[in-house]
């Protein structure tokens, strides 16, 4: 295994692929040589560092649950995994992982309550937030169809949902929302 870093996360994921595929086409062996990214989220752009690393070539994405580690963390297990899940066949040339999703939510849950680190509430795939829609339109989507607002249910990663397609009533609900939300009490 040959592990290439952006420790910094400086790369943009176009750099951080090429870098790859140019290891991949120069160097002579590499064919036999498991390629790993290992990529910082300084810029937000670890995440999509990795994914871009993995389109070109490398087949070891280092990533860690929730993105926790040195200064702006690492790139994330369950967006790395999701996003291969949901795009891997048809964008990603059949990429695939080992991951079973349904143990997404309990191993974040898990590892925010042993580190005594909490997942902010906005955090993509495990966060608090992922699955729930205040806004009038949104609201109005989800009440008619799920799939309209939501690329992935919550019970892919192993969460039961509480609330009706996500309704959250707030300031921006629409009267469809406060209508379905009536009608259940």
């Amino acid at each position: 295994t040959l592990n290439i870093p952006d420790t910094t996360g400086w790369n943009l994921p176009l750099e951080f692929g090429e870098l790859i595929a140019k290891l991949r086409a120069n160097v002579e062996g590499i064919e036999g040589v498991i390629l790993s990214t290992h990529c910082q989220n300084d810029l937000g752009l670890s995440t999509a560092n990795s994914l871009s690393g993995a389109q070109n070539g490398a087949r070891q994405l280092e990533c860690t649950i929730n993105g926790i580690g040195e200064r702006a963390g690492n790139a994330s297990l369950e967006e790395i995994a999701m996003a291969i899940m949901l795009r891997g066949q048809q964008e990603m040339d059949g990429l695939y992982t080992g991951i079973v999703p349904q143990h997404i939510h309990m191993a974040s849950k898990m590892v925010s309550e042993y580190s005594g680190m909490m997942v902010q509430p906005h955090k993509a795939i495990v966060g608090m937030n992922a699955f729930a829609h205040e806004s009038g339109i949104h609201q109005d989507g989800m009440l008619k169809s799920k799939e309209t607002y939501e690329i992935m249910s919550p019970e892919t990663i192993g969460l039961s949902r509480t609330v009706d397609a996500g309704i959250v009533l707030g300031k921006h609900s629409g009267r469809h929302a406060v209508k379905t939300r009536l009608a259940g009490v």
